[in-house]
């Protein structure tokens, strides 16, 4: 069942004693717990913790943090500290909690008395329910929050948390500083013993193997050969530079400067001044030879300064290449005797290889236990300089304050949040009480709601399911054709709202019948269709409105007057809203004639009649519908049409808001079945 939003109004008000009985059950079940409500009182306390302070490995006296401090489960895992049992215990002696009635456990009547200890274990399990830490996103702030019946307590409470954990904080850090320069001093203490034996085997060693040394540098032998190393190198390198220079000038040919292509290495001014005036003399041949003969004495001329010139190129090209061939040899002479220096070095050096390796090793062990005696030995004096200095910067930012509030808010709060919760549910409750009994309860139902009488009841053929005709086609399509063979039951249908709208015409003539449609029945206006020609063929005169608004027209120039006169009249002066409607009048008594083309005289005897016995009203889903209230209010009598498949509890009700204080009019329901 579906119901519309605007339904919501009309349901709680026939369902008003759902949301009554359900604000009254929330309200006393919130009441119930107000009055069993205990004040509490909450404070808190804000506390700074340094991770210098939480670092499990000291740091030196400057303050320079470990990894410790980036490392966040640290952080996280001193909530856990602070609800710990020893802090807890330490709060309970100090306040002396064991005595306080809120903490301390009710002993049994026939129990013997506890011991201090287990009441204060018995406190401070009892006080960890009470005391919540909250760290303050990813910052170094946790919020300490304590609840007591007693404001000024709650605030003590959480005042004495922070300050005896950041006390044992400082004292644990005290303790492991301690321990630690202890450990410290008495491995440094071995390693100088160590440290000594390895310096004492090495010079020993030395002095055997005739190994002279300079200081840091090492072995002198071993410097020299690093030198002639060195040195080896760089000539090599050179040699190679020259080589490759030598090869660049060993190819360069006269093609080539003529084109341009001169190695960087190989560009000297002489050369660069050869080109250049070699260029002009080419450039002059060639200006020459567009204008003189092959044999003129100019271009004989121009021809041998370029011989000329190609000559001085060549014999400086031959220089070049001599000077950097003794360049190259130069360097190839160099790399050949560091060569074989360094050779006679390295057989010299072959000579001492064992006794070096051996020296090596005891300086490596020496070295290794020197530096880390020099470790062992810093941290030693760190530690002992940090038992007297407090690099913690761990504090209490914000101390807890006694914060007294009453509770008749929180109460009132509670009561007004059950009423709203009860008024929501109730709402809820009626709503889906509404849908439940509209899938109960089956769609005859709705018409018992409504109080209609059934009329007769329709079951609509395919023809009749056809949409309607309109205007005139659809009155002349019932007026001049034989109506064809219904399905009996449609047929009897019919002639029995027919005959139910005949015995209320003896009594009321002429009357006014209203046709109106609860909810969707597409059939409709051919149902109304055929009782108003069921009552035509009864020998009734009707005047029928088929729900069409009128559309008037100017008259066309050429007509006469008398025929403008006709028209103009409005015959059915007395049918309601009979200049917005358009209706046709169909006479008790009439005889049919062949069709032929409207005359002056057929108007005017349309004019004059007056015999009608019903005026009938179709406004089943037609324009006629959009003017109910003013039809209403005009009618003797009213039908209302639905489809007892289709009909919902929603339809109905809309259609009695429609008909309103006019319920008396209804004569009763047509029921029309779908094809």
């Amino acid at each position: 069942m579906d119901i519309d939003i605007f339904q919501l109004p009309g349901i709680l008000r026939r369902r008003f004693h759902y949301v009554v009985i359900a604000v009254a059950s929330c309200v006393l079940l919130a009441s119930i717990y107000v009055l069993q409500l205990t004040p509490s009182f909450s404070s808190s306390v804000e506390i700074l913790l340094d991770p210098v302070g939480l670092a499990a490995e000291p740091v030196d006296s400057k303050g320079t943090g470990s990894s410790a401090q980036q490392d966040q489960s640290n952080l996280d895992s001193q909530i856990y500290v602070m609800q710990s049992r020893g802090v807890m215990s330490d709060v309970a002696r100090k306040l002396d909690l064991a005595n306080d009635p809120f903490f301390a456990p009710k002993p049994a009547s026939n129990a013997k008395p506890a011991s201090d200890a287990d009441r204060i274990v018995a406190v401070a399990e009892a006080l960890k329910s009470h005391v919540t830490i909250e760290r303050a996103g990813q910052s170094l702030v946790f919020t300490i929050s304590a609840e007591h019946p007693d404001a000024g307590k709650a605030a003590d409470i959480a005042n004495a948390v922070a300050s005896v954990y950041l006390r044992q904080l400082d004292e644990a850090r005290g303790d492991v500083a301690r321990r630690a320069s202890n450990s410290f001093q008495v491995q440094a203490s071995e390693l100088r013993d160590r440290v000594l034996k390895a310096e004492l085997a090495v010079e020993k060693f030395k002095a055997e193997n005739d190994l002279v040394s300079t200081g840091s540098q090492g072995l002198v032998i071993d410097q020299q050969v690093a030198g002639i190393n060195e040195q080896l190198i760089a000539a090599r390198g050179t040699e190679e530079q020259q080589q490759t220079i030598y090869e660049q000038a060993r190819s360069l040919t006269m093609s080539a400067i003529e084109a341009g292509a001169i190695p960087e290495v190989l560009q000297s001014t002489s050369i660069g001044l050869l080109r250049d005036r070699y260029a002009q003399l080419l450039d002059t041949r060639s200006q020459l030879a567009t204008n003189l003969g092959a044999n003129h004495p100019q271009l004989r001329a121009i021809n041998s300064q370029v011989a000329n010139m190609q000559q001085a190129i060549q014999a400086e090209l031959d220089r070049v290449r001599q000077s950097m061939r003794v360049n190259y040899e130069r360097a190839a002479a160099n790399t050949k005797a560091l060569t074989e220096r360094l050779e006679n070095l390295t057989k010299t050096s072959f000579d001492s290889s064992a006794a070096q390796i051996k020296m090596r090793q005891l300086e490596s062990e020496a070295e290794a236990v020197r530096t880390l005696y020099k470790t062992f030995l810093n941290r030693a004096e760190e530690l002992a300089q940090q038992q007297s200095m407090n690099m913690n910067n761990s504090r209490v930012i914000t101390a807890a304050v006694p914060m007294p509030k009453s509770s008749l808010k929180l109460k009132l709060m509670i009561l007004v949040a059950a009423g709203l919760f009860g008024t929501v549910l109730g709402s809820g409750l009626a709503v889906l009480s509404e849908i439940l009994s509209g899938f109960r309860r089956p769609q005859q139902t709705a018409l018992d709601r409504s109080g209609f009488p059934v009329i007769a009841h329709i079951a609509a053929s395919a023809k009749t399911a056809e949409k309607p005709r309109s205007g005139w086609r659809s009155l002349l399509a019932f007026r001049h054709q034989p109506r064809s063979s219904a399905e009996p039951s449609e047929g009897n249908g019919i002639l029995k709202a027919a005959g139910t709208l005949r015995e209320f015409t003896a009594a009321h003539q002429p009357a006014t019948v209203l046709f109106l449609a609860a909810g969707p029945v597409p059939q409709a206006s051919s149902v109304v269709a055929d009782i108003v020609h069921a009552l035509i063929d009864s020998g009734l005169g009707i005047l029928y409105a088929p729900g069409n608004l009128e559309v008037r027209s100017r008259l066309r120039a050429g007509h006469s007057a008398s025929l403008a006169a006709a028209l103009a009249r409005d015959w059915p002066t007395t049918a309601p809203l009979s200049d917005i409607l358009k209706y046709e009048h169909f006479p008790a008594t009439r005889s049919p004639s062949p069709p032929a083309r409207p005359m002056l005289s057929r108007y005017v005897e349309k004019a004059q009649q007056s015999d009608s016995d019903l005026i009938l009203i179709n406004a089943c889903q037609t324009a006629a519908a959009q003017h109910l209230a003013g039809l209403i209010s005009s009618a003797d009598a009213i039908v209302v049409l639905a489809d007892p498949v289709a009909l919902t509890n929603a339809d109905v009700d809309a259609t009695l808001e429609a008909i309103g204080d006019a319920r008396d009019l209804v004569l009763g329901c047509v029921l029309v079945e779908g094809p």
